[in-house]
């Protein structure tokens, strides 16, 4: 499961991961967040892993594809996660990528929230 959520006036929005990633969660998901990026403004994305079993392989190159697209219209990304992996694959990606990136784990959600909402 994939969703996006975004609270009308900010400019922070969410992604949580939770099980597969089909490529309808896909589709849904980048329509709404292109949606948001297409009014203009920078946003600040706050993307919770809580548990991942992979991807369907066409939601797999779609958010490869959108992910790289999509960055120029991200700020900064707070990372939250326990899977040591996804942490390496983020900071890895942070010295590359023109967002902010940084990770934090599951038990430190709220200071991921407050950081995003300092940047």
């Amino acid at each position: 499961m994939l969703t996006y959520t975004k609270t009308p006036d900010s400019n922070v929005a969410e992604i949580v991961v939770d099980g597969q990633i089909t490529d309808e969660d896909m589709n849904t998901v980048i329509t709404a967040m292109q949606a948001d990026l297409d009014k203009g403004g920078k946003l600040k994305l706050l993307e919770d892993v809580r548990e991942f079993k992979g991807m369907e392989p066409a939601a797999f190159f779609k958010d490869v594809r959108f992910g790289l697209a999509m960055m120029k219209g991200v700020s900064h990304v707070a990372l939250v996660t326990d899977a040591s992996w996804l942490r390496m694959v983020a900071d890895t990606f942070g010295k590359v990528s023109p967002a902010k990136i940084k990770t934090f784990d599951r038990a430190h959600i709220d200071e991921a929230r407050s950081w995003l909402a300092a940047a």
